[in-house]
């Protein structure tokens, strides 16, 4: 990320103020990054070699609300891989039929930017049984744009907890649900990947949001 300081009150025009908690910049008065809006995350080379990514916290003022402030943490909220746009799956099942090969049905996504197209059940479970602390595992159906997203997304928790997550379609129904048993969510995932239920899991606690 440019090195960029403000030390006018008000921050370059297209930039916006941020504080580091942590993390290499955490010692730094003034900085700057692109926006609003502010980056989900921001990886920072390292002198070393490597990046430290960061995870945006929140966003506030001091006192102006237009002069946001992004607030990043090291350990803010885990952010899941994004989801192919309605675009991206056409270049994908274009770029397939170019190759003689038959149309994507799921691509499964981690956080490392793997992409994996139809993966059997197996791999499924490799990619859930190699989850470790704050990371996720998406998979997501290549539908009809005009069908809105499907997918299912599974994280695993700092209090090792599986997080999971589905949307179908344009209803926006989203359905969240808990589990401590890896077991329990390999075989909610598998179900779905089998399109044996329209729902996110039979486990119990799920909450349904608005998908918003």
């Amino acid at each position: 990320m440019e090195d960029v300081f403000d030390t006018t009150g008000r921050p370059p025009k297209g930039w916006m103020h941020a504080v580091f908690h942590g993390g290499p910049y955490g010692e730094d008065v003034g900085r700057c990054i692109p926006g609003p809006p502010a980056p989900a995350t921001l990886s920072v080379p390292l002198p070393g070699g490597g990046v430290h990514v960061y995870r945006l916290w929140t966003v506030g003022s001091w006192s102006d609300p237009d002069d946001p402030i992004a607030v990043y943490n090291p350990d803010g909220p885990s952010v899941p891989p994004s989801l192919l746009t309605a675009q991206e799956g056409q270049w994908t099942q274009e770029g397939r039929q170019r190759r003689g090969l038959g149309p994507v049905r799921l691509v499964a996504l981690t956080d490392e930017g793997q992409m994996t197209y139809d993966p059997d059940a197996a791999a499924v479970e490799a990619m859930l049984a190699g989850l470790e602390e704050r990371q996720y595992v998406v998979l997501q159906r290549l539908t009809d744009h005009d069908e809105g997203d499907c997918y299912f997304q599974v994280l695993f928790s700092e209090d090792a907890i599986y997080e999971m997550e589905h949307r179908a379609g344009t209803t926006g129904e989203r359905q969240q649900t808990r589990s401590a048993s890896q077991t329990e969510v390999r075989d909610a995932v598998l179900r779905w990947v089998a399109d044996q239920s329209s729902r996110c899991t039979d486990l119990e606690g799920p909450t349904t949001g608005d998908g918003s």
